[in-house]
């Protein structure tokens, strides 16, 4: 009996000591079936969060503002095929007589084609692709062919394009033929011009300074000149506008060597900038018109600000003749070249300048100028 109750008791403590055991477990952590060690034999530590974020599936954000737009100020300027063609107005005409020129062939040439027509009609319709890019060539006869590089064609919806072509008339006779006008395409109407024989001594000088072989005051409505025919040989042309009854004009003079075979000629596009034409009133201290004769030799200088030695030419009327008519001008070169009211022969260009008088090589004037363009400019000068 106490044998039985011994192996009971036995068998009760076995079976706390196993319970004890198993509520004790619960903090262990379960075996792995995955490996303790990394690739590299390290402990590896794998990162849960890590593998939960890149399992997670991203829904895309609506509230996520589109794409922007493409500018189409930013697009290719490329012809667009299926676009309708452009209509481009080509009106053209002859720059000397200003009248439309009939008939004419066209081209437009691109990278890797080109169209082509012929008008009767001195006005074309061309149908050009939208958004093209290419040269203009037009031609007619007896007329300087004429380019007009990379123009581009109007893009949808924008207006029609309109381009007025002036012609040169090919250059067929011998001779000179200047045509005048000012920066605004305006003809001029009234000229004089002065031609210069060019020799070895003043080819590279001031050679407008000398006589000229002869001197023209003409008018033209057209503001075109044709020149006097001239022998061959090398000749420097002086042209300067001026008023209908002779007094020069505030724009700046065209001047340019021409070389004459004999046959060739020459057709000249003259446009004149604005410039100031200045006159001077010299007068003696007395108030009374300055005379140079009276002094002895007068010298003159005039030049811009911070510059010396700049030779000009000065004018003044000729004296009164027996009946009392004014007939002519005369012209010197850096003197002064009769008393009263002289002029510079050429306008000059607006600016600062230093108005110098000598006499007898002794300074008498020593006075600024502000010239201003666009102007016929008259300064009284005392001579002291």
């Amino acid at each position: 009996m106490r044998a039985l109750l011994a192996v009971f008791a036995v068998i009760l403590l076995g079976g706390a000591a196993y319970w004890a055991l198993l509520d004790n477990g619960s903090d262990v952590a379960p075996p792995s079936n995955d490996s303790e060690l990394d690739g590299d034999g390290q402990n590896g530590n794998v990162d849960h969060e890590r593998v939960d974020r890149d399992q997670v599936i991203e829904e895309p954000d609506t509230l996520a503002p589109p794409p922007p737009a493409e500018d189409p100020e930013t697009q290719p300027d490329t012809p667009d095929p299926d676009a309708p063609d452009a209509t481009v107005t080509l009106a053209v005409f002859d720059v000397v007589t200003r009248k439309p020129i009939d008939a004419f062939r066209w081209r437009f040439v691109q990278q890797s084609s080109q169209q082509r027509g012929e008008s009767t009609d001195s006005v074309a319709e061309l149908a050009l692709p939208r958004r093209a890019v290419g040269d203009l060539l037009i031609e007619a006869a007896g007329m300087q062919a004429f380019t007009k590089k990379q123009i581009t064609i109007p893009a949808e919806n924008a207006p029609n394009l309109l381009l007025d072509v002036f012609l040169t008339p090919a250059t067929t006779a011998a001779g000179i033929t200047l045509m005048a006008k000012n920066l605004d395409n305006q003809p001029i109407p009234n000229v004089r011009v002065d031609a210069f024989q060019i020799n070895d001594q003043n080819r590279e000088t001031a050679w407008q300074l000398g006589q000229p072989l002869w001197a023209r005051s003409t008018a033209a409505e057209d503001g075109v000149y044709a020149l006097p025919t001239l022998p061959p040989g090398e000749y420097g042309i002086l042209l300067v506008a001026t008023s209908a009854t002779g007094e020069l004009l505030p724009l700046a003079p065209f001047r340019r060597i021409f070389v004459l075979n004999g046959s060739n000629g020459f057709l000249e596009d003259v446009p004149l900038e604005e410039a100031c034409a200045l006159r001077l009133e010299l007068l003696e201290t007395n108030g009374q018109p300055f005379d140079p004769k009276v002094h002895g030799n007068v010298t003159i200088s005039l030049n811009p600000i911070g510059q010396t030695g700049l030779q000009r030419k000065w004018t003044t009327n000729r004296k009164p003749n027996a009946s009392g008519e004014v007939t002519g001008t005369v012209s010197a070169a850096n003197v002064v070249p009769g008393p009263g009211l002289i002029w510079l022969d050429e306008p000059t260009a607006a600016g600062s300048y230093l108005l110098e008088i000598f006499i007898n090589g002794d300074p008498r004037v020593n006075q600024t100028l502000l010239l201003r363009g666009n102007e016929v400019q008259t300064e009284q000068i005392y001579v002291r």
